[in-house]
């Protein structure tokens, strides 16, 4: 196992790396100390609804070749905003900036562009203009989570918990412009987007094109509200290597509970590059009445077919998520994938993670 980048020494690495990555580390948790006190007084002034968030976790992969742990540290704000006008709301502004430093992550996000890094990350930040003034109509404009699948009911924001759309799409936000509301006892949303994810890139010329049709929704949860969803996706989405995959997707999800256990699923049908393509989902969950303790067993399968023959990758996940004690909560999980795309042997992923919220 290697040893962390927040270890390292002059037999590890040089003095100007080391103490470069250290600086960066050191402004994460400095813009913690400046943050803080600030939240409730900006709140208080003028109307922003702020969270404070630090997230620090881990992963640990063991196969015949490698025997890796990663980690992963976030700090960041969530700022959120309705203007009212005399008679309704004109608009919600959200607002999610965040920084990320990754140490020996062998599965980093893309756009770092080291094993130690950290880079500043916009999750979401968009405007919501409340067009007919009695949410029915809205207008969206900036960068949002595609709306597709169980992504719109379920938040899975820096959780070890994942669905299929980062794989499925090939990403899960996009700057764009769209629509969305709720008609009666439905909600609508459609996106068009540039199509290069979390990044703004126009190169190749991507595009892609979301939309979603469900049971009316109040809010992401990490256990969503029962109902049914249908989705689609079509577009031409530039990869984190420079290259252009087009994609088209049709999709169900569903949620249903029965008293303290739900189930959670997920089907999507399409072609990727031409290829016939079908992925799954399934999840049973547990929690207590106010899920501080939530636990979880989920199912994940890709499969794509080529001349000779499907192709499959699947994997199952057992984990549980603990706390919302004084704004603490902490997980874990483990993955057995059985079969992958790019590997035909399995591998063992152990994650953990602890996460403080303020708001």
């Amino acid at each position: 196992m290697k040893v962390p980048a927040l270890l390292c020494n002059n037999y590890l690495c040089n003095n100007y790396f080391c103490n470069n990555y250290r600086q960066k580390i050191a402004v994460l948790f400095t813009t913690v100390i400046f943050w803080c006190p600030n939240l409730y007084a900006v709140q208080g002034e003028n109307g922003w609804r702020n969270a404070f968030e630090i997230v620090a976790g881990g992963t640990y992969l063991a196969d015949a070749d490698a025997d890796k742990m990663g980690l992963l540290y976030t700090t960041g704000i969530d700022a959120r905003k309705v203007f009212a006008g005399s008679k309704s709301n004109i608009a919600t502004v959200n607002l999610q900036l965040d920084m990320w430093c990754t140490d020996n992550q062998t599965r980093r996000p893309g756009f770092f562009e080291k094993d130690h890094d950290c880079d500043p990350v916009v999750r979401n930040a968009f405007v919501n203009f409340h067009a007919s003034g009695d949410g029915k109509l809205n207008i969206l404009l900036g960068h949002t989570e595609l709306p597709f699948g169980l992504e719109v009911p379920v938040s899975t924001s820096k959780s070890l918990r994942t669905l299929l759309t980062p794989k499925d799409l090939a990403m899960k936000l996009d700057w764009g412009v769209g629509i969305n509301g709720t008609l009666g006892k439905f909600d609508y949303s459609a996106l068009l987007s540039r199509g290069s994810g979390i990044e703004y890139r126009h190169n190749k010329d991507p595009w892609s094109f979301t939309a979603r049709v469900g049971h009316s929704i109040n809010r992401q949860r990490f256990l969503p509200e029962p109902g049914l969803g249908l989705s689609i996706f079509r577009g031409n989405v530039l990869l984190t290597n420079g290259n252009i995959s087009e994609r088209e997707r049709i999709a169900l999800d569903g949620v249903r509970y029965f008293k303290r256990f739900g189930v959670v699923s997920q089907f999507s049908f399409g072609e990727t590059d031409d290829r016939e393509t079908w992925n799954g989902l399934v999840e049973l969950n547990w929690s207590n009445s106010i899920e501080s303790k939530v636990g979880y067993i989920q199912y994940k399968s890709y499969n794509q077919e080529l001349l000779d023959g499907w192709e499959r990758e699947k994997s199952a996940s057992i984990g549980a998520r603990f706390g919302q004690i004084a704004g603490f909560t902490w997980a874990v999980q483990y993955t057995r994938e059985f079969s992958s795309f790019k590997s035909d042997g399995d591998q063992d992923v152990l994650g953990f993670q602890l996460k403080y919220r303020w708001e």
